[in-house]
């Protein structure tokens, strides 16, 4: 594979470049997530709950892991991809972020296969011979996932979103395909979920490792590897306290409630997920590393801004739409004892909103390379977590979990944003994106003030409120010269396909 970009006029950034980008890369999220959602119906009527809270508790565990094998310490990839001079530079970047992130794996997940008897007593309460098989499986997955991290950064950075796409689609389509195995046919459903994880992560990661040596070889640079650690080492105690925020809550909610509670709750965050996955990473695939190259530009501000607000249009209309049609598509995919992960994950959405803000505003932090500042916010949202967990979740379970996340997550975003403007400042415009929080919050509270006697009904209700939204969001927030760019470029294209078809017709 040759190294080739589709670079953008400007020095390689427009509103159009980053759009289609993001397209591309919210097409394959949406392709992969309606595969996915396709087989919930199949996965409330083949596992219980209980099961679902299992694979939480399993996922939780893998977080756990994944911190001290140190998740984040390719996280200065694309700093010091940009940084670098020269491309021979470049590539031993690449190639040092891999051997270091597959070294602190292999170390973790090799402890964790030695020592599941006891991570499995811990996790389950009984260390039986399926709970240490759960452990050894995820323990064989986590250390071939190091394998995809570093090539798919690589893709990302030359901009290759239609393959980066592909090649995450086809993971998605191999694993369910292998859950539809395990878990429809053999009906093994935990194990098989895990078993179906490995054989994945296996395929790919000899595909993505070839992928990436065939372009950038393999070498081993000190320099690079010291940079990466230094970089990347503050984000470990960050990823700690991330998972304290994230995932704490299952264990408070198996204390105070049970597995099946853990489950429901488990399905409701998946929302949540769901946000961070069509509202965010479509557009932070492109525009994390493109953010460094922006940089040093003079009118980065203007750029940084205008980016801000455009992702807010995607990130809040994705939220809009997953607060208005989450109970619909419970009621119609899922079973009754799934029911009640409606009415969390309205306030789940809420946090992610936050946490994607967090992950925009911390470009202050990241250029001046001052890491510890994020372990400071996200620390102190940890705490503040802990302290909701324990207050909220004994008396609401569910809901309580999901606003002491809302708490959490608010005030790490609060800390980074302003710990990354005092290091960097960014004329952030707040004013249209403000206009589209509120046109947000309304429509998601007016979905709460009718309640439809059918579910039909209320598909019919909820479209309505997206249309006002949607219109709103064009009216008073998407700035009049870009309406009419918008609207000269959609006529353009129909002259186009009308000229097109004429030529057509005529030929006949």
């Amino acid at each position: 594979m040759t190294e080739k970009s589709s670079a953008a006029p400007n020095g390689g950034f427009s509103i159009r470049h980053i759009g289609r980008h993001s397209l591309i890369y919210g097409a394959g999220v949406l392709l992969s997530r309606a595969i996915a959602f396709v087989m919930l119906p199949v996965y409330t009527r083949v596992m219980t709950p209980t099961d679902f809270g299992a694979l939480q508790l399993i996922e939780t565990t893998l977080e756990v892991i994944s911190i001290i094998a140190g998740s984040r310490l390719a996280a200065g990839v694309f700093h010091y991809y940009h940084k670098a001079s020269t491309a021979e530079d470049k590539r031993a970047v690449l190639s040092t972020a891999l051997v270091v992130l597959v070294s602190s794996y292999a170390m973790a997940s090799g402890a964790t296969f030695l020592f599941a008897p006891r991570i499995a007593a811990l996790v389950f309460g009984i260390g039986d011979g399926a709970t240490v098989d759960y452990i050894r499986i995820a323990a064989g997955s986590l250390f071939l996932y190091s394998f995809l991290v570093v090539p798919l950064s690589f893709l990302q950075l030359r901009e290759r979103s239609t393959l980066f796409v592909g090649l995450n689609v086809a993971r998605v389509l191999l694993q369910l395909s292998l859950n539809i195995l395990f878990v429809v046919v053999l009906r093994i459903n935990v194990k098989g979920v895990l078993l179906s994880t490995l054989i994945t992560n296996l395929v790919f990661a000899t595909v993505l490792t070839w992928l990436l040596l065939s372009s950038v070889g393999l070498r081993f640079s000190r320099s690079a590897a010291g940079d990466l650690l230094r970089f990347g080492l503050p984000f470990v105690a960050t990823q700690a306290a991330t998972f304290v925020a994230t995932f704490g809550d299952r264990y408070f909610l198996r204390s105070a409630a049970d597995t099946a509670a853990v489950g429901v709750y488990g399905l409701a965050y998946q929302f949540g997920f769901l946000l961070a996955a069509v509202g965010y990473e479509p557009f932070n695939n492109y525009w994390e590393p493109k953010r460094f190259a922006l940089a040093r530009r003079p009118d980065r501000d203007i750029l940084y801004a205008r980016a801000f607000l455009y992702f807010n249009v995607l990130l809040m209309t994705v939220a809009v739409g997953i607060t208005l049609f989450v109970g619909d598509v419970l009621h119609v995919m899922a079973t009754p004892p799934f029911f009640g992960a409606a009415a969390i994950a309205p306030i789940v959405v809420v946090a992610y909103v936050l946490q994607s803000w967090t992950g925009f505003h911390n470009v202050g932090i990241m250029l001046r390379e001052r890491t510890q500042y994020i372990t400071i916010a996200n620390w102190v949202g940890a705490i503040v977590a802990l302290i909701g967990y324990a207050a909220l979740i004994p008396r609401w379970f569910g809901i309580g979990a999901a606003v002491a996340t809302v708490l959490s997550f608010g005030s790490r975003e609060w800390l980074v944003y302003l710990f990354s403007q005092r290091l960097c400042r960014i004329a952030y415009d707040w004013r249209p994106v403000g206009r589209i929080v509120a046109l947000a919050l309304a429509a998601g509270g007016a979905r709460f003030l009718v309640v439809p006697e059918s579910v039909w009904m209320a598909i019919t209700y909820h479209m309505t409120l997206l249309v006002i939204y949607a219109v709103g969001v064009w009216l008073l927030v998407i700035p009049a010269t870009d309406r009419v760019d918008a609207l000269a470029m959609v006529r353009n294209r129909l002259l186009i396909s009308r000229g097109a078809n004429a030529a057509i017709s005529g030929a006949d």
